[in-house]
């Protein structure tokens, strides 16, 4: 008899073109291709086994990719409906998409049930405009789970950040679960 496996929905989020579609496809496909710009939403799965304290669990995320477009911005309450985990993207090269960090989290809050959202700064292997430091403070003040600097064409740090998201997901529901009882 097959796993039974976890499902859990994973929101991807932040401004156009900052390369959250590319970051999907190269952790779930493990290639690289630049992207167009998502129109609405983009759909992928893929399973995974999560190692914890509590062993080995099968999850298959369920990956949101959200269009970053301001004209989409209005479906994310329904978008984020059910998702036990967020990754919210920015460009490291891009401080505009950096400077609308706030307005995606406060969505994201917003229409959510304090889940846990890790940030994830994007094309690390390019010029950067964003100093690591700023991003730490930004990142403890608005208390999420961790930080990832990433590279889709270099494959830096994708499956590890979609790892260590899996395992606060699957922590987050358990919690829920003991809470409930």
């Amino acid at each position: 008899m097959e796993d039974e496996h976890i499902m859990l929905k994973l929101v991807v989020a932040g401004e156009g073109g900052v390369g959250k579609t590319t970051f999907v496809r190269r952790y779930v496909e493990g290639v690289y291709h630049d992207s167009l710009l998502t129109v609405g939403t983009a759909f992928a799965a893929k399973s995974i086994i999560v190692n914890d304290e509590q062993g080995t669990t099968p999850v298959k995320l369920q990956i949101w990719d959200m269009g970053g477009e301001k004209r989409f911005r209005f479906l994310l309450p329904k978008f984020c409906f059910g998702s036990r985990g967020a990754m919210l993207c920015f460009d490291l090269n891009r401080f505009s998409t950096f400077l609308k960090l706030d307005e995606w989290l406060r969505l994201i809050r917003d229409s959510t049930d304090d889940i846990p959202i890790i940030l994830i700064g994007m094309k690390a292997d390019l010029h950067r405009a964003i100093q690591q430091k700023e991003v730490i403070e930004f990142a403890k003040a608005n208390k999420f789970k961790a930080y990832f600097e990433t590279s889709s064409k270099d494959d830096l740090n994708v499956t590890k950040a979609f790892e260590y998201i899996g395992k606060e997901m699957l922590k987050y529901i358990r919690r829920r679960v003991t809470q409930s009882s």
